[in-house]
């Protein structure tokens, strides 16, 4: 199936004394980048996710965001760092006899001691403790984002392919007007050879193969056979299952916006110029909509 670069998921799961919600996004990208927003004291999970992630997308901007409620069963202690703590008064113990100072500390003193007091959970590492939930709300949360991905993808599959098959039609067009054109160039030179054939030091010889050569270069055969090759591509990867396809897909559309723009240059039939506009109106419909395919 196709796969969009927009879509949104979410999981949830619970234990006993915790519940932890994921929720990923994802916008268009050009390769794959990730961002995993966590609390704090979960951060050694952000390698963990990355990898998951990895495993399921290729391409697009994704942010994945977890939200861990913990309910404190589990307990926090405070913790006193003793070394810091025996430095800090012995340091002012110093001061105070040195500078023949006059002051007393307080409990209210100690807490504006930055790092004096530690916060940690009481029992085992809280972001070992909960990884198992953790992994099994951001894959609940990935599989909903791919759904949703996928949902898009085969709607724009369906857009691209209603746009090609307009494309199919309108190259078509241009092929049959083609020897038309070749016939108005030939036409268009003949009465200028006709014109000149009558003034002095003009070689009739040479005028003609002057414009054999100007007529070849006319020719837009050459690019009406390289845009049904362009066009086939296109169509077999609207016909693959596969993922990954964008990429290919927007090689293919700058290739025929170039052979369009070559056969637009080279022709002198309005009816090919008419139609030349309107396929690369729909080829700049189809390159807005494939960015957004992975």
């Amino acid at each position: 199936m196709w796969m969009s670069m927009t879509g949104f998921g979410r999981g949830d799961h619970h234990g006993e004394d915790v519940s932890v919600i994921a929720e990923a996004r994802s916008v268009n990208h050009r390769f794959l980048d990730i961002h995993v927003r966590c609390p704090v004291k979960f951060l050694s999970w952000e390698m963990r996710i990355r990898s998951l992630v990895r495993g399921e997308l290729r391409r697009g901007k994704v942010d994945v965001f977890l939200n861990v409620r913990d309910w404190g069963r589990g307990g926090t202690a405070v913790r006193v760092n003793h070394g810091l703590l025996s430095s800090f008064l012995a340091e002012a113990s110093r001061l105070r006899e040195e500078y023949a100072l006059t002051m007393d500390l307080s409990f209210r003193d100690l807490i504006g001691v930055p790092d004096l007091f530690v916060f940690a959970p009481e029992g085992d590492d809280p972001a070992e403790k909960y990884w198992a939930l953790a992994e099994r709300a951001v894959r609940h949360a990935l599989a909903m984002l791919v759904a949703s991905r996928q949902e898009e993808g085969e709607r724009l599959r369906s857009v691209i392919g209603q746009s090609v098959r307009t494309l199919r039609e309108m190259t078509e067009e241009i092929v049959a007007l083609a020897g038309e054109n070749r016939e108005l160039a030939r036409s268009r030179f003949r009465e200028r050879i006709e014109a000149l054939s009558g003034e002095a030091g003009v070689d009739p010889v040479r005028v003609q193969q002057e414009a054999a050569i100007l007529i070849d270069r006319l020719d837009i055969s050459e690019e009406c056979e390289r845009l049904r090759s362009h066009l086939a591509g296109m169509e077999g990867m609207l016909r693959n299952e596969g993922n990954a396809v964008g990429k290919r897909f927007d090689f293919l559309v700058q290739e025929a916006f170039r052979e369009m723009n070559t056969a637009s240059s080279k022709s002198a039939h309005a009816g090919i110029s008419e139609r030349v506009v309107a396929a690369k109106t729909e080829l700049e419909k189809i390159r807005e909509q494939i960015q957004n395919v992975e």
